[in-house]
């Protein structure tokens, strides 16, 4: 820098870069690598980690998702505003909707799992994000049309629910209802049955073969 460029009060580049950068690492959130961590906060990062994956792991079995359905990886953040913390990343390792349907609850769930394991895990977890680690991604769906993300959905609107029947006291039938003859009435009502046909042949005259009437048999 010249002598004119100080009566001017003109600042050094340098001055100024190192500024914006100072500015700037204050407002970010970055991963750290594990190569610069120190011995004690490698334990400490190790122990987190470990928390992680007992919280997948119990997440993905209690929920009845096989293992090898959703993976993670555990990044060390570093920040000016909170204390270095942990990032995971789910890898989506096998394609099904029902992942995608269902992943606000399966994240809520993994940090109510971390939270009985840690109590204290709020503070030191920074945040999840989530990517696509799929060997095959032919079975995905593609784009629908541009116009169908606002279009309103079919058949959403719900059909009312029907009314349960209301519970009568005890002792009222509903309905029809067939209930069993004693065997007396059973017999008897046999037995009109009989007499009536073997009143018929009397009625057309006395032509004809002759029957002996009809006895009921015993029951």
């Amino acid at each position: 820098m010249g002598m004119f460029d100080l009566l001017l009060g003109k600042k050094p580049a340098s001055a100024g870069k190192s500024r914006n950068s100072r500015s700037a690492g204050a407002n970010s959130t970055q991963f750290v690598a594990s190569q610069q961590l120190t011995q004690s906060s490698g334990s400490q990062h190790a122990l987190r980690k470990d928390l992680l994956r007992v919280a997948l792991r119990e997440t993905l079995s209690r929920n009845g998702i096989p293992s090898g359905w959703v993976s993670a990886e555990m990044l060390r953040t570093s920040s000016t505003k909170r204390e270095p913390g942990m990032h995971v990343r789910f890898l989506l390792q096998h394609w099904d909707p029902r992942l995608m349907l269902h992943g606000v609850a399966l994240q809520q769930d993994f940090m109510n799992r971390l939270l009985a394991l840690d109590p204290h895990a709020q503070a030191w977890m920074a945040g999840f994000s989530w990517q696509f680690a799929l060997e095959d991604d032919s079975p995905c769906p593609g784009l629908p049309h541009p116009g169908s993300w606002t279009a309103p959905v079919v058949g959403a609107a719900s059909e009312p629910m029907p009314i349960a029947p209301t519970t009568r006291p005890a002792g009222i039938i509903e309905g029809p209802a067939m209930l069993p003859k004693p065997m007396e009435e059973v017999r008897a009502d046999l037995e009109r049955l009989l007499a009536v046909r073997d009143q018929e042949p009397r009625r057309n005259g006395d032509g004809g073969d002759h029957f002996a009437p009809t006895r009921p048999a015993g029951l």
